[in-house]
């Protein structure tokens, strides 16, 4: 008998491939804004000027975290953000695409809930339900935890803002173990900064008192 003609096998066979097709988006998923995470800065600016973008902020907050921040969108979303105050954000650790967020401010509450309510139905569709969701105040956050990256929705509503931020866990990892071994003090230094140290300025740090 051809198990295809059997009608619970073949739910049981469909239901199998939509799970695993949905398990591969969520884990190839890993250019949300269409800026790939781990990618460099200079990458990263290659593609905004290859899209005609404006970049309206370009700064270094310490030796390895730099912020860019977009005029617009790169990618196409099923959402009405026509004419709307829309900016992309990118954050880099070491060099490497550690964050990507879509921020938008809307012109009252009102707009801010009908929008907060599109993308809601936009990340729940494309996602499933949040792992996780918070309130407090005028802010409202909902968390959805996935393969490598994490994903948190926030609204604002006392400044009519909305943020859609995807983190890219592997680089988060590297930067929370580099900021636990700067408070340690174990934070590998360049050599200049050794030498600097050491008071040493003419020989390598290999070298011993004989020259050697």
């Amino acid at each position: 008998m051809n198990i295809l003609r059997n009608p619970h096998v073949l739910i049981a066979l469909l239901c199998f491939l939509a799970v695993s097709h949905a398990a591969a988006q969520q884990k190839t998923d890993l250019a949300p804004l269409g800026f790939a995470f781990g990618i460099s800065d200079d990458d990263a600016e290659e593609i905004i000027e290859t899209n005609g973008k404006r970049v309206m902020d370009n700064k270094v907050d310490s030796k390895k975290i730099r912020t860019i921040v977009m005029q617009g969108i790169i990618v196409t979303l099923p959402l009405d953000l026509e004419g709307r105050d829309v900016s992309t954000g990118l954050e880099f650790y070491d060099n490497k695409l550690l964050s990507s967020s879509l921020m938008l401010t809307t012109k009252d509450q009102f707009e801010e809930s009908q929008l907060r309510d599109e993308f809601m139905k936009y990340l729940t569709d494309k996602y499933g339900e949040p792992s996780s969701s918070d309130s407090m105040l005028y802010f409202k956050t909902w968390t959805w935890n996935m393969p490598d990256v994490k994903l948190v929705f926030h609204t604002n509503q006392k400044k009519n803002a909305i943020k859609v931020e995807y983190t890219y866990e592997p680089v988060n990892q590297a930067k929370v173990e580099g900021e636990l071994d700067k408070l340690r003090g174990t934070e590998a230094k360049d050599p200049a900064q050794q030498m600097f140290l050491d008071g040493d300025y003419s020989k390598p740090k290999y070298y011993d008192e004989t020259g050697h």
